[in-house]
């Protein structure tokens, strides 16, 4: 199973990422956090996992991109991942680091003036997407890069499902209605989880989204504010994320 988590920049994307990683970890399930927001620099705290390398350096980075990509994945049935299907194992293991039971992967990172956009990110993630195969216990959480853009470069047609994140802003909730028509088109279901939520937010969503679309509430809460703020490890269960990984179970993964 694939699923893609989008929303706003600051709308608790990552938040969201690392607590279903873990509902779906104590469901015995095994789970591949995808970063894939080129200037999110605190994923991989909020996992608990070290800083590895990138997807796209094990590439060849961007001037490699093309002459390395086979390099990265020498297995002789898979290889390459932009033309054939590849499993969890083809990834190469100094990418995938252990975050106690989880696995994380960064796709890419701007990292020095003046190195060009992040294209090149877009153009990794994509044929990744699309030609992993996920085994009937693996669960991929993608932490999308903020906005929409993703959507322009038809990425999210590859998931099973699209989890939209909504923090209590009207910029928020114009952005949901809009990766709502997104999703149409790219003709993969969603479900939104309310972040920060409460009854005033509630009330208000209801005017842009149909409230049946949305799978969890996540209160506010201190821990989560301080992990956030001090870059620390997410290491509490909320019963909203339990019960929202439970309801996607039967959705079914992608092969």
């Amino acid at each position: 199973m694939k699923l893609l988590i989008c929303g706003k920049g600051g709308s608790g994307k990552s938040t969201v990422s690392v607590l279903m990683a873990r509902a779906f970890q104590r469901l015995g399930k095994r789970v591949l956090l995808v970063d894939a927001d080129e200037s999110n620099l605190g994923l991989h705290r909020l996992a608990g996992s070290p800083s590895a390398e990138t997807l796209l350096e094990a590439l060849g980075g961007k001037a490699g991109l093309r002459s390395r990509k086979q390099a990265a994945f020498p297995s002789a049935t898979c290889p390459a991942f932009y033309e054939t299907a590849f499993t969890w194992e083809d990834i190469p293991e100094r990418c995938v680091p252990d975050a106690d039971g989880i696995r994380l992967l960064k796709i890419g990172k701007i990292k020095t003036f003046g190195e060009g956009c992040a294209c090149p990110m877009g153009g990794v993630l994509r044929p990744f997407l699309l030609n992993f195969q996920a085994g009937a216990d693996d669960r991929m959480i993608v932490d999308m890069a903020a906005g929409v853009e993703h959507f322009g470069r038809s990425v999210d047609a590859h998931g099973d499902r699209i989890i939209g994140v909504i923090d209590p802003s009207f910029e928020s909730f114009k952005l949901a209605r809009s990766i709502m028509a997104l999703a149409q088109g790219a003709d993969t279901p969603i479900a939104f989880v309310l972040n920060k939520a409460d009854d005033r937010m509630r009330e208000a969503i209801s005017q842009f989204i149909d409230p049946a679309l949305i799978w969890a509430e996540i209160r506010d809460q201190d821990a989560l504010f301080m992990a956030g703020l001090e870059g620390r490890p997410i290491d509490l269960e909320d019963p909203e994320v339990d019960a929202l990984c439970r309801r996607l179970e039967p959705v079914g993964a992608s092969q």
